[in-house]
Formats: structure tokens, sequence, C-alpha cells
């Protein structure tokens, strides 16, 4: 896709959010786009108002999102730190896309620290189960739609990635027998999804929220190591949540699992800028050499 039809792209969104936003009964005015990655994420100034467009023809979004708007308003009955969704119909659909919307938080002071995220965590494993059924945690269906899809990647690349999400699931994921219990998962549980507040942090982007083994939480962070963070980091991060996954034999695993699902946004968008597509390739060079070199974050 060529930058052209990036533009084309994100006209669609600006138009999907102005019908979403007359849907919902929501002043657009002012609005600023926050993030065009994985989702387009828009703040209405005017409302106080977050909303994060998903393209619809994604399989399976709808159900997730509605599951993300169903587990966050039972958190807030919980008394749980979480991003708050606004009241009503969620999500909204509008000209290809679907819309959710959220209380806008602003985040102040630092990025947070790892072992900030451990005691959230900790705090959201330990709640009561959850009072509805969930989707089952699936950590290989997303990435495998991702490499089918990808418009930058040469077929040799993608035969390779797609054995090594066979060898994955069916050689080590399927014969794991994890530590700790079964049950609600964030599952991409990481310090870029915490808000500090004037009150403290908050967990925010449930979409892909679901019941899993707890280790899948603990992997994004511990697994940061990619993304420069020092084993101190690591360590108090495992400290604060009470376990340390990497002494744990599944750990190298599910560590090689969340090295690919890294690549699902940068795969999405390697055709349209410049940037992803050559971290993409800096990430594929790493994992067919084997090496530890650092990745570079979006």
């Amino acid at each position: 896709m060529t930058i052209a039809a990036e533009g084309s792209l994100l006209t669609r969104a600006a138009l999907a959010l102005n019908e979403a936003c007359q849907k919902a009964g929501l002043d657009a005015g002012g609005v600023r786009l926050l993030r065009d990655f994985a989702n387009t994420v828009y703040h209405l100034p005017a409302e106080r108002v977050v909303v994060r467009l998903a393209q619809a023809n994604t399989p399976g979004k709808f159900d997730r999102l509605v599951t993300s708007i169903k587990v966050t308003r039972w958190l807030v009955e919980q008394g749980f730190p979480t991003i708050r969704p606004l009241e009503g119909k969620q999500p909204v659909v509008a000209d290809g896309f679907l819309a959710t919307f959220w209380h806008h938080e602003e985040h102040i002071g630092p990025p947070p620290d790892p072992a900030q995220l451990g005691p959230l965590l900790r705090r959201l494993h330990d709640l009561p189960p959850v009072p509805f059924d969930l989707p089952t945690h699936d950590p290989f269906s997303g990435v495998r739609r991702a490499i089918q899809a990808g418009l930058a990647l040469e077929e040799k690349d993608r035969s390779w990635l797609l054995e090594r999400c066979e060898s994955l699931a069916e050689t080590y994921y399927e014969r794991l027998e994890f530590a700790l219990p079964y049950g609600l998962v964030h599952a991409d549980a990481h310090r870029g999804n915490m808000i500090r507040t004037r009150d403290g942090f908050l967990l925010c982007d449930w979409d892909g929220v679901c019941a899993g083994p707890r280790e899948i939480d603990l992997i994004p962070t511990l697994a940061g190591v990619r993304f420069g963070l020092t084993e101190r980091q690591r360590g108090n991060f495992s400290q604060a949540y009470g376990y340390d996954a990497t002494k744990w034999e599944g750990y190298p695993v599910l560590r090689d699992m969340r090295e690919l699902q890294t690549l699902t946004a940068v795969l999405r968008n390697a055709h349209r800028d410049e940037a992803a597509h050559a971290e993409l390739r800096h990430r594929l060079d790493s994992l067919r050499a084997g090496d530890d070199r650092l990745w570079h974050p979006f």
C-alpha cells in the first residue's frame, strides 16, 4: 500500500469516527488523533472521551470488543483500577469500523516501571471468577492471520513464520504444564498499557482479555529484554508479582511465542509505513539468526 493509500485509510477512519460519534451522541469537535497502528485512536476533548476504531473485517473482532466492554464494566464493579468504558451499547458499527468509547485519563508523570505492573497483575489474578463466559486464550490465530495477510512479506519469510508457529504450537505449547492457576488474563499486559493518574495506575487496552494460564500475563514484561528491559527491572517485576516465571521450564516457549505475537501490528503496517517495514525486516533477521539483538518498540 502506498502512502496515499495510508492517507485513504485514515480518511476512512475519520469518516467512521464522525458516524460513530453521531450514533453515540458525542461531540467530535476538536478531535485529536492519538495513535494509528493496531487501532486508530482519537481523543474527543469536548467529551473527555477516547474512541478506539478497529477494522470490522478482522475475524472475531466484534465479539472480542463486546467481551472487553463486559469485562471492564465488571472490573469497575470489583474496584479494580481499569480504564472505564462509557455507558451504552458497544461497540458501534460505523463505515467498516468498530468503535468503542472510553473515559479519557491523562497520563501524569514518567512512564511506569515494570515493577509497578506486578501488583496490578497480582490483584487482577486474585479477583473472584468472572461470572460469565470468557473466550479461551488462543495464542496463534491472530499472528497466523497477520502472517497470511502481510503484504510486505516475501513468501520464504511467510512460510518460515508459519512453520515456526506450527512448531511452537504442536511440539511445545500444547504439552506445557502450567504452574499458575487458569483464569482471567489481560493477554497483552505490559507497562505501555498502564496509565499513571493522580490516584494511581490504571490498566487499559483490554481487546485480548480472555481465560487462560496466568503466565500469559507475565511473559510480555519478562520477554521485554528484547526492548531493553534490564535484569533488575525484570527481577523487580517478578518480585512485585510474587512469582518468577523465568524459572519455570515452559518460559522459553512462551517467550518465543510472545516474540512472534509482537510481529502482528508490524506485519499489518509494514506495507504502508517505512519505519514499520524496516522494523519487520530487523526482527525477521534476528529471529532467523536466533540472536538476542534489541528490537524497537512501536
